[in-house]
């Protein structure tokens, strides 16, 4: 424990242990004298009485004298040759000590330990718990295929392809997932924010030419074969995708997920579900509806096509719209919470709507036979023959393909990390970027958009008693039944079901936009963020609105690293705690010292907020101050007025007397940095000596190891450090003291 008391007179408490330990005498000089600016003469500052527990260290002392590991301070010139002489060159006999040891690394167990990194099935199916788990794996896998037939054939609306490619993306990415997926609560397959994304991308390369005008037989007709279908545009958005994933992974960029901040994500889904939402408008009123515009603000040149149609609505698919979407939502509100209580299984509103939407659509005695509702078409029996996209689209849709590979990941991830936190198992970011971008790849093959994971279908799946990723292996069984026998039943259900299935969908992610008001309470950035998001999702593009939220992301927290926090710190009486004297109000200020803190990074491009507010808060510029004493030694003012006027003279003095006359230390406060590059050592080097140059010794404190290593490879070497702040106070006090006496005689 040390004791802080402040004294009126120079003298030092008779318990005061002013040692500083390390050779602070020692290097006294490279400071010079420490006494007042204007001259030894002038009155000695007070001191204060410090006692210690230990002697006073400096970095130096405590390297040596406790083992330290780390990059200590550079050996000598001798020591250097010594080092690199041809003796310390590894004999025969190290080089054969070092073999065994490099043969130890291709054991069987390592390689073991290679296979269940890549492939995690081969881990928890070995360690699988078939009495405990089995009976909530297959209830929650028979759970999650039941959704995955109406928001697969739903979904795939969205994407501008077959219903049936939307059953495809539930089995075979599905599969792979299984086989190197770390989370063991996420459902991968349909999301409609992705495909949404996948939807504009097939739009825009599958637009058929126009048509020549009549009478000219002179404008050539592309062939058929010429335009892909929408099939093979999708197939080769997955591929690519999943070939942007894998490059992903291969670089350990997993941690980029960490940089699109919760406002971002926010924002774009939020904007993203208006998008889709304004997509499925056309077959929940039963529209007949022009082409689709392109472009910039298309969102709102949608909204007023489908005011001008209006007129055009099919009351009928109104009704059941309105009826099915009812139905959804009173199950959401009420009867899915009041079931959950009493039964262990939700129960399938979704597919009952469904198969009660075609059964009434069947036969032309059905209800909704004679009302003309656009159906689902044509889905095939069985499975899809393996082929690649055709090679020309993946150059086409590569630049498209890198915003829908980023948002997808995103969205696993986050849902993985938050099933992963509340069921108490890790989840490893580089491992999933493979699962997906393997999922992706061999989706491809067999005509499937990209998958990612889906919140509704996730959370069902973990409610419904799931413990391993054996349920999705339990819903690619349950879904070949569909794929290979079930298909054909859902081709007279109405289009105005699945699009009312999906707007109900849309309710949690449009609610979203109540949480904007929050963002802009915590954070003015985040705010920001959130605002530019969804601004540019709806008045621009989906991709282009990613694109931006992205880069204000990325420009909030440049900004917000180069305005670091910057305090000057005093200590609490009786105590050796320092702290903020504007938060604290007993803390003392020691006198003639000033400790700044600094929290943030030293870097080429912070280097200049850290100079200006330290001498802002010290309260002395060494420059002005140089030459101000320069100014007072010669006589000469600058030219702000009439020559030899007496006036100004006086005027210059007062501006530029400097606001501390008493300080002989300035100690920088490092336990708040957490980055310092070449620039930044060179800035702290040439603080240390201008305040050199004014008679201050200024000295770093607490650094961490990171720090300090940093520090010595740029070549600080000269700096005084100390380990704690304390130790910098206790040194740089009694070398004041002893330059006091030493000025005095």
């Amino acid at each position: 424990m040390t004791a802080f008391m402040a004294e009126a007179d120079a003298t030092s408490s008779p318990g005061a242990t002013p040692a500083t330990g390390g050779g602070a005498g020692a290097e006294a000089a490279l400071y010079g004298s420490t006494a007042s600016h204007k001259g030894a003469a002038a009155a000695p500052p007070p001191t204060v009485s410090l006692r210690v527990d230990r002697a006073v260290l400096e970095q130096r002392d405590l390297q040596g004298r406790f083992s330290y590991h780390g990059r200590a301070w550079r050996p000598s010139e001798k020591q250097v040759d010594d080092r690199l002489c041809p003796s310390c060159c590894p004999t025969r006999e190290d080089v054969l000590g070092v073999l065994p040891r490099l043969g130890g690394l291709c054991t069987a167990t390592r390689a073991a330990d290679a296979v269940r990194s890549v492939f995690p099935i081969v881990e928890w199916l070995g360690r699988y718990k078939w009495r405990e788990d089995t009976v909530g794996d297959l209830v929650s896998g028979f759970t999650v295929a039941v959704m995955h037939i109406p928001q697969g054939l739903a979904y795939a609306l969205l994407g501008n392809v077959p219903p049936v490619v939307g059953l495809y993306m539930a089995f075979f990415p599905v599969l792979v997932y299984c086989l190197f997926g770390t989370s063991r609560h996420i459902s991968m397959g349909t999301f409609a924010v992705i495909c949404l994304m996948t939807g504009h991308v097939v739009t825009a390369h599958t637009a058929h030419h126009d048509l020549p005008l009549p009478g000219n037989d002179t404008a050539p007709t592309p062939p058929p074969e010429a335009l892909p279908t929408p099939v093979e545009v999708a197939s080769a958005v997955a591929l690519m995708v999943g070939a942007v994933q894998m490059v992903m992974w291969a670089l350990r960029l997993g941690v980029l997920s960490a940089l699109l901040s919760e406002a971002l994500v926010s924002g774009f889904t939020t904007a993203a579900a208006i998008h889709v939402l304004t997509s499925q408008i056309k077959d929940l009123l039963g529209l007949k509806l022009p082409k689709s515009p392109t472009g910039a603000f298309k969102i709102i040149a949608q909204w007023v096509s489908i005011c001008g149609n209006i007129g055009t609505a099919n009351v009928a698919a109104v009704v059941v719209s309105l009826v099915t979407m009812l139905l959804l939502t009173v199950n959401n509100e009420a009867l899915k919470p009041w079931l959950s209580r009493r039964c262990p299984l939700p129960v399938p509103v979704e597919l009952l709507v469904v198969i009660a939407g075609t059964l009434l659509s069947v036969g032309p005695g059905a209800l909704l036979a004679p009302y003309n509702l656009t159906p689902l078409g044509h889905i095939p029996i069985g499975l899809p023959a393996p082929a690649l996209p055709r090679p020309a689209l993946l150059w086409d849709v590569a630049v498209e393909s890198i915003p829908i590979a980023v948002v997808a990941y995103t969205i696993a991830m986050s849902l993985a990390l938050i099933f992963a936190t509340k069921n108490g198992y890790e989840v490893r970011p580089n491992q999933e970027l493979l699962a997906q971008g393997a999922s992706n790849l061999v989706g491809s093959l067999f005509s499937c958009m990209p998958v990612t994971a889906s919140l509704s279908r996730s959370a069902v799946q973990e409610s419904a008693g799931c413990r391993t990723q054996l349920t999705s292996l339990v819903s690619c069984l349950l879904l070949t039944g569909v794929l290979l026998w079930a298909g054909p039943f859902f081709e007279p259900l109405p289009r105005c079901v699945l699009a009312a299935i999906i707007a109900v969908a849309l309710r949690s992610m449009l609610l979203q936009v109540r949480a904007a008001p929050g963002y802009f309470r915590s954070s003015r950035w985040d705010g920001c963020v959130w605002l530019a998001t969804f601004l540019a999702v709806i008045l621009v593009d989906i991709d282009v609105g990613l694109g931006v939220g992205a880069a204000l992301s990325l420009l909030s927290l440049v900004c917000q690293g180069v305005r670091p926090v910057c305090h000057l710190l005093a200590p609490l009486p009786n105590t050796d705690l320092y702290v903020d004297p504007a938060v604290y109000g007993a803390a003392q200020r020691v006198p003639g010292v000033a400790i700044f803190r600094y929290a943030g990074v030293i870097n080429f491009a912070t280097r200049p907020a850290f100079r200006d507010n330290l001498y802002r808060l010290v309260g002395l510029n060494p420059e002005k101050e140089l030459a101000r004493q320069s100014k007072v030694q010669q006589g000469q003012l600058r030219d702000v007025g009439p020559a030899g006027s007496t006036a100004n003279f006086v005027e210059e003095m007062k501006r530029e007397e400097p606001q501390d006359a008493d300080l002989h230390a300035v100690i920088l406060d490092m336990s708040g940095v957490v980055r310092v590059d070449a620039e930044g050592v060179r800035a702290l080097v040439r603080v240390v000596e201008d305040y050199a140059a004014v008679r201050v010794a200024a000295c770093l404190a607490a650094p961490s190891d990171v720090v300090l290593g940093a520090v010595v490879r740029a070549g600080g070497d000269s700096l005084r450090v100390f380990p704690t702040v304390h130790d910098a106070v206790t040194a740089m006090t009694a070398q004041a003291g002893a330059d006091l006496s030493q000025a005095r005689v």
